[in-house]
Formats: structure tokens, C-alpha cells, sequence
């Protein structure tokens, strides 16, 4: 991978950063929490955003799609203990956020805008705040 790709996929980690900060804030209060890039990444081969210890997000800014792949990539870095989650966006269109979902025991895999997903991040954080 050449240089622009990986400052183009950094860039890509900071601004979800930033887009999923806020939310965290209002439930977990100003400061508790602190999301960021997860450095270790390319070493240890896990997930791109750091802060949450049930989450696991991965984070595409590619303009040729490998949806299949990149969601494989998503639930092998999840592992067992994490969630796992893959936001990807291409030149001029918006965050589109892949996730399992389970419904009377059915688990499919949804595509949701991301306000549709920061509206399920939300409550899922609210409920992992209050059993924890």
C-alpha cells in the first residue's frame, strides 16, 4: 500500500474520530471516553478505532468497493468479544455503515446512512454504560 492510501485511510480513522466523539460524550459524559485511531493496528493486524471495549470498527475510504472482503476483515478483527462494524465511503458520498443485526433470532447483515447507525451506536452505548 502506497503512502496515499495509508494517509488517505488515516484521514478516513480521524473523521469518524470525530463524527463518533460527540455521541460518546453525551452518553458517557465529557472526556470519559476518548476514541482514536488504534496505532497498533497494522502491527497487531485489529480493528482501526480505539475506545470501546465491545466495539470493534473498521474503516474504509476506498473508491472500488470489496464490500464481502472488508466485512470478512470486520468480523475476524472483532474476534469474539467485540462487535463488529465497517463504515466505508467513496469520493463524494456519504458514510454507509455495514452491521449484524438480530431479530426473533434471525441474524442478517444490515447497510444502514450513518444517522441511521449513530442512532443504533447511541443506544447500544447507552446500554453498555449502564450494565457496566
Amino acid at each position: 500500500m502506497g503512502s496515499m492510501q495509508r494517509n488517505k485511510g488515516a484521514n478516513a480513522e480521524r473523521e469518524f474520530v470525530k463524527i463518533l466523539q460527540p455521541v460518546v460524550d453525551r452518553v458517557m459524559g465529557q472526556g470519559e471516553v476518548k476514541m482514536a485511531r488504534n496505532l497498533m493496528q497494522t502491527r497487531d493486524g485489529g480493528f482501526d478505532i480505539a475506545g470501546l471495549e465491545w466495539l470493534a470498527l473498521e474503516i474504509k475510504r476506498q473508491e472500488t468497493l470489496s464490500l464481502a472482503a472488508w466485512w470478512e476483515q470486520a468480523v475476524r478483527q472483532a474476534g469474539e468479544d467485540r462487535v463488529p462494524v465497517l463504515a466505508y465511503r467513496q469520493n463524494g458520498k456519504k458514510w454507509r455503515v455495514r452491521m449484524q443485526v438480530q431479530l426473533h433470532g434471525v441474524v442478517a447483515l444490515a447497510e444502514l446512512s450513518l444517522d441511521d447507525w449513530l442512532e443504533i451506536f447511541e443506544q447500544q452505548l447507552m446500554e453498555y454504560h449502564q450494565d457496566g
